[in-house]
């Protein structure tokens, strides 16, 4: 059997040692290198190679030898019928010494018996294993070697076992005689047809030692497979010495990929290689290295970089004495540009400020594209007095570019915040903070200006305030610090669906819970509005979805500000998390303020039709109190009013808040619109409320903004 052959034995072992020899490798890493890989899937394939040939050539073999056999033993069956004859001549037989000298010569025959015609009695037996207890001849065995269509090759062939449990090929053939019938006594016809008799006189047992055969095929079938394998390993050798060299040079890449990947981008690459396709590996790692320092539009140092040549600037002063100044730069208006000409004139605005600013600078000054309209700049060994001097030369500068686009030349303007280096324990985040606060200050007082970054100065301690609570805002967005509350909006019909207005609370430092009005200024001015929008509609979606689930069949309303009407991506987010929660349409209502809308009056209506045709509510927050509401009611497509609370609170007192409070609800039914009437303090209200048809209720007296939901029905206050 194959799992028996030695060859065979050792393959298993091989692979069983190889299989072992593989997976303590990917214990000692999980990951290996390209070079490593395809040395073992070199491996592998030799393996797989070897034991298909090893296979192949065994079975091959085994038919020829079993064929070889066969044929060998009809030629000594021939041979040993002509040897044997004179056996029955003698007619109780004896031993003839030319069968045993024949035998000797080979040792694959075990044994030759000699039966009498009755094929029950051994009248001779010859061979190394002839006297040992093979079987008799079976009646069958004598009667299947007797009737042989083919009288001149009739023979029976069958595999037997010794007792030792060896194998051994058995072929048993009558010995047949032939005679001619005589015609006469003396006289013979050898005209016409002559009669020729043909009988049975005894029969030959032969037996082929096939283990013989199958040792000797067995060291063959070894040697064979050692020079096999002694080819293959040379190959696979090769094969792994000839695969390092190609990879050489992409192994070579790896370490200054990494050195990349964390920041380092003064790592030297070498993209010399003989092969097309690493070549041209190490010419995009050099081309990548290039754009993880420099900004891909303006060619100016990016942010990443900047911060890095500010960190040695920092470490360069505290060794020796020197102050140094960043430049934190803000253009002025260049959103309108945007907005008015488009991106493509915003940019060729960028790309030109930053070659005069390249031209005119010191060679010295390192200069970056921060972000978007931003620039810094680090002006080494200054004082503060030339620090100014360097800022109003940057204005200047700034002034001086010109953008002509359909018959018409732009300017513009720019900001700046200057925070002086001088060695001190200031991180540089800190400092870049310090200089946009200073551009902040800038640009509040007039734009066209600068600012120097004071310590001590009022205006800085405030902006230094609103600096550290956007740190706490982003580390709120960060960590999921945020947490949700829900006010109740009361419908007055019973087919009404009862929404809750989601409010948001930040806990702070102390896990105290902060006031939308004590962080939302800081997050408007540091520009974290869009992401507090992204959080708010992500988490209330999750958490509407799980109410309904709960069977509590309510809407929520949430609030957009204004800064997320600059947000392209805000409508297929919203989308998007309306599809993953499974909320409909028109279990969501959003509220912008009446004077985001009017502010943005294009960018607002087509974020509002995109939604309603979502299925979505719009709500107009926060209505009447701009006093220009009306004139834009029939332009902007939205289904929900929000009265404001200032003309809702003193309704019971005040004559003149009841009739403008009357005229919105009429102006609003007139142009298809339901109403909310935010602020009810107290029964009266509701009451003058339900009077005048107003849609919706809410305020405290209906239910106190809560993390769960809870709602006074109208008919426990009416």
């Amino acid at each position: 059997m194959l799992r028996d052959w030695p060859p065979w034995t050792q393959f298993l072992n091989a692979l069983r040692s190889a299989r072992k020899r593989i997976a303590s490798w990917r214990r000692a890493s999980d990951k290996q290198s390209l070079a490593g890989r395809l040395a073992a899937m070199l491996l592998l394939g030799m393996l797989v190679i070897f034991a298909i040939a090893m296979v192949g050539l065994w079975w091959t073999s085994s038919r020829l030898l079993e064929d070889s056999l066969k044929k060998q033993a009809v030629q000594w069956i021939a041979e040993l019928d002509e040897l044997g004859t004179p056996q029955y001549a003698a007619r109780g037989g004896r031993h003839l010494a030319a069968i045993d000298r024949r035998l000797k010569n080979f040792p694959e025959i075990a044994f030759v018996r000699y039966y009498d015609q009755s094929g029950e009695r051994v009248i001779a037996a010859y061979g190394v294993r002839a006297s040992e207890s093979t079987p008799v001849l079976t009646a069958e065995q004598v009667r299947a070697a007797r009737e042989s269509p083919d009288a001149d090759a009739s023979y029976f062939v069958t595999r037997e076992q010794d007792s030792a449990g060896g194998q051994y090929l058995r072929m048993i053939a009558p010995v047949r005689v032939k005679s001619i019938a005589q015609d006469g006594a003396f006289g013979f016809r050898f005209e016409g047809d002559r009669r020729e008799n043909v009988r049975v006189i005894g029969y030959i047992d032969l037996g082929i030692d096939a283990a013989y055969y199958r040792k000797e095929f067995g060291k063959s079938i070894a040697f064979g497979s050692s020079v096999i394998a002694a080819m293959l390993l040379l190959a696979l050798l090769a094969g792994r010495w000839l695969m390092r060299r190609w990879l050489a040079p992409l192994a070579a890449l790896r370490v200054p990929l990494e050195r990349l990947a964390q920041g380092d981008t003064s790592v030297q690459v070498e993209s010399r290689s003989g092969h097309a396709e690493i070549a041209a590996i190490g010419d995009a790692v050099t081309r990548l290295q290039r754009l993880a320092d420099h900004d891909p539009l303006t060619g100016l140092a990016n942010r990443a970089h900047f911060a890095r040549v500010v960190e040695a600037e920092l470490q360069r002063l505290g060794r020796a004495a020197g102050r140094s100044a960043l430049y934190f730069i803000d253009l002025d208006q260049f959103k309108y540009v945007n907005d008015t000409l488009g991106h493509a004139v915003g940019d060729r605005l960028l790309v030109q400020v930053a070659e005069l600013l390249r031209r005119r600078l010191r060679e010295t000054d390192v200069i970056s594209r921060f972000g978007g309209d931003e620039f810094t700049v680090l002006a080494r060994d200054v004082s503060p007095a030339q620090a100014a001097e360097m800022a109003e030369l940057i204005n200047r500068l700034v002034q001086e570019a010109r953008i002509a686009e359909g018959g018409r030349v732009f300017t513009t303007s720019c900001s700046i915040g200057i925070a002086m280096l001088d060695g001190a324990a200031h991180s540089v985040a800190e400092l870049l903070a310090q200089a946009d606060m200073a551009c902040y200050a800038a640009k509040s007082s007039g734009r066209n200006s600068f600012r120097l970054y004071e310590a001590g100065n009022a205006e800085n301690l405030r902006m230094g305030l609103d600096f550290s609570q956007s740190q706490l805002i982003k580390q709120a967005i960060r960590e999921d610090r945020f947490q949700l509350y829900y006010q109740p909006m009361v419908g007055l019909k019973r087919a009404d669906r009862m929404y809750y207005e989601v409010l948001l609370r930040m806990q702070g430092q102390d896990a105290e819970l902060v006031l939308p009005a004590n962080f939302l200024p800081a997050a408007q001015r540091f520009g974290l509005l869009v992401d507090i929008d992204h959080w708010v509609i992500e988490h209330s979606l999750r958490a509407l979805a799980e109410f309904r689930r709960r069977g509590r069949d309510v809407g929520f309303s949430i609030n957009l500000s204004g800064q997320s009407f600059e947000d392209r991506s805000l409508f297929g987010f919203i989308q998007d998390q309306l599809t993953r929660n499974e909320i409909a349409g028109g279990e969501v209502m959003f509220e912008i303020t009446e004077q985001t809308a009017v502010c943005g009056i294009d960018r607002a209506q087509q974020l509002i039709q995109g939604l309603m045709r979502s299925g979505c509510h719009i709500a107009l927050d926060d209505f009447g109190a701009g006093f220009s509401s009306f004139s834009y009611l029939k332009n902007l497509p939205v289904d929900f009013i929000k009265i404001d609370g200032s003309f809702v609170q003193n309704m019971a007192a005040d004559a003149l808040d009841q009739a403008m409070v009357r005229s919105i609800i009429d102006v609003a039914r007139t142009l298809g619109k339901r109403t909310v009437a935010e602020s009810v303090q107290d029964a009266k209200t509701v009451e003058l409320l339900t009077a005048s048809g107003v849609d919706f209720m809410q305020g405290y007296y209906l239910g106190e903004p809560s993390a769960r939901l809870t709602a006074r029905p109208l008919r426990a206050v009416s």
